[in-house]
């Protein structure tokens, strides 16, 4: 970790989490996972002294919110206002700290058309005859979430596209029969698609190059795909839901832009809205997904960024990572909007406020594997590693030290906890091993020791006062990417208010009034 005053040059960072289909509102999956790890790393970047734009959007163009809207009995356009609005107000909530959260407009639409027309005047896609489930009743096309069945390659119950069990891309075609929608009949029809196997090499030196860490289920995904012959990707689909492309001429049967290879366009887009108001373009690009957005991003963004360079479109092209998470699982089932399977995150972080909500769910957020979210066992966890070690803070801290300050150096011993904490902390905001678990964990051993201690403190010993008192003045720094409220409320307790973004440099520099109380 770098001393006070020796930090390394800021870096211009940008940060996405996957675009929240507005089909519903957010759960607890969507804030366990992509949601809440990109705000915690937005906010350890800015701790770092960093330069961070954190922009994202609704993706109102998924085929999803179609379907959704059909279940309901309402419009698309009613079900994205409304979810729009319920997702703003669950940010919120959240402690989401966003610079930009919109939707779609008129000047999206037309930069998305100009991207993909311009990469297609160069040759970028192919032109494929393939075989679609055709509804002869209403003489449409169906793909992606319209069509369901079973994955061809891991026989897990799949909607056409990406694979959520085992992140791999399979056209609507190719899906097993599962249901009435998939043993439609299929229809030849032309559409346009990205070849990645004619840009193979243009993706196998991206990889060979790149010294990126990737998590192991995104790795496996890549070293999957990277082994066999790899799919085409449509770019277009038949029908008038997203934005439309006349590619084949006005007489031609009307095709969209696929919703999955526009993310992409949307990375470039909203980040720029933030940094056009002055400020330059960024050196890294962070985004948080779920692994069964995986796929595209590991193969089907990279090649667009790198043929969109190619070809003279001016884009940037950032160090990119990609954070992926698997999923929380409600009674054994992945959380799930479109099928209803779902514990809010606006009603949970009512019940359990906001930091409490922040700390549990980054404690158990399902990283690397899978794991089960239950009210009882959150709830427990919470007693026993949040809210009794700081209850004993309180109460210990303000009978002996209400009214002393810092100012002496710390014990070896507060030093030494003092050091060690710093680099737990130091070590989950790291971008090359970013964890909001680790984060937590940090957060509660932090806590744990402090509690255990604050009852030995001896009141005559300068060094061990000071020791405590700065150790607890820490976690206004580093507590505040998962807990701002605790953070503001350490700063309360020296008396400091709101003071903007604190900086992991100054962290250990002593805080210049007494300690009053620490509030609960």
């Amino acid at each position: 970790m770098a001393e006070h005053g020796s930090a390394p040059a800021a870096r211009r960072v940008n940060v996405s989490f996957s675009p929240p289909t507005p089909n519903g509102d957010l759960h607890l999956g969507h804030l366990a996972g992509p949601v809440l790890a990109s705000d915690v790393c937005a906010r350890s970047q800015k701790i770092l002294g960093n330069d961070v734009v954190y922009a994202c959007s609704t993706d109102d163009n998924q085929t999803y919110v179609v379907t959704t809207a059909q279940r309901l009995g309402t419009t698309p356009e009613a079900l994205i206002q409304e979810a729009l609005d319920s997702v703003t107000a669950s940010l919120d909530l959240a402690g989401v700290d966003v610079d930009l959260f919109e939707r779609p407009d008129e000047q999206y639409t037309a930069f998305v058309r100009d991207f993909f027309t311009h990469l297609w005047k160069h040759g970028a896609f192919d032109r494929r005859e393939v075989e679609l489930p055709y509804d002869a009743e209403t003489g449409e096309y169906r793909a992606e979430a319209f069509v369901t069945g079973r994955c061809p390659v891991c026989l897990a119950h799949a909607r056409a596209g990406v694979c959520e069990a085992c992140g791999l891309y399979n056209l609507p075609g190719a899906l097993l029969p599962g249901d009435t929608a998939t043993a439609l009949p299929t229809r030849p029809v032309s559409i346009w698609v990205l070849d990645l196997e004619r840009h193979r090499s243009l993706l196998s030196n991206w990889y060979r190059t790149s010294d990126v860490p990737l998590r192991p289920d995104l790795r496996g995904v890549v070293e999957r795909t990277l082994a066999a012959r790899m799919p085409y990707i449509p770019i277009t689909y038949p029908g008038t839901w997203g934005i439309p492309v006349d590619w084949d001429g006005p007489d031609a049967l009307p095709q969209t832009i696929n919703a999955w290879p526009e993310i992409y366009v949307g990375h470039l887009y909203w980040p720029q809205q933030v940094r056009a108001r002055g400020r330059a373009g960024c050196d890294e690009f962070v985004q948080f997904i779920g692994i069964d957005n995986g796929f595209y991003n590991a193969f089907v963004y990279p090649a667009l960024k790198l043929l969109a360079a190619q070809y003279g479109r001016s884009v940037e092209l950032p160090r990119t990572r990609t954070l992926t998470n698997q999923y929380y699982l409600l009674e054994g089932r992945k959380f799930s909007t479109s099928k209803g399977d779902v514990l809010w995150a606006r009603d949970y972080l009512e019940k359990a406020g906001r930091d409490r909500a922040r700390f549990v769910l980054s404690l158990t957020s399902p990283e690397l594997q899978q794991s089960e979210f239950t009210e009882q066992v959150a709830e427990s966890t919470l007693r026993t590693r949040f809210d009794a070690p700081l209850d004993t803070i309180a109460q210990a801290l303000g009978e002996k030290l209400a009214g002393r300050s810092v100012d002496a150096p710390p014990s070896q011993w507060w030093a030494t906890a003092i050091e060690a904490s710093q680099r737990r902390f130091a070590a989950a905001y790291d971008l090359d091993g970013f964890s909001i678990r680790k984060a937590a964990e940090a957060l509660a051993l932090h806590l744990e020791v402090l509690a255990l201690k604050a009852g030995q403190i001896s009141t005559e010993d300068s060094g061990d006062v000071s020791g405590a008192l700065l150790f607890l003045w820490t976690l206004r720094t580093l507590a505040w990417p998962v807990t701002p409220d605790l953070a503001e409320a350490v700063a309360r307790a020296f008396g400091s208010g709101p003071v903007g973004v604190p900086l992991l440099s100054d962290a250990a520099v002593p805080p210049a009034g007494p300690f009053r109380t620490l509030d609960r």
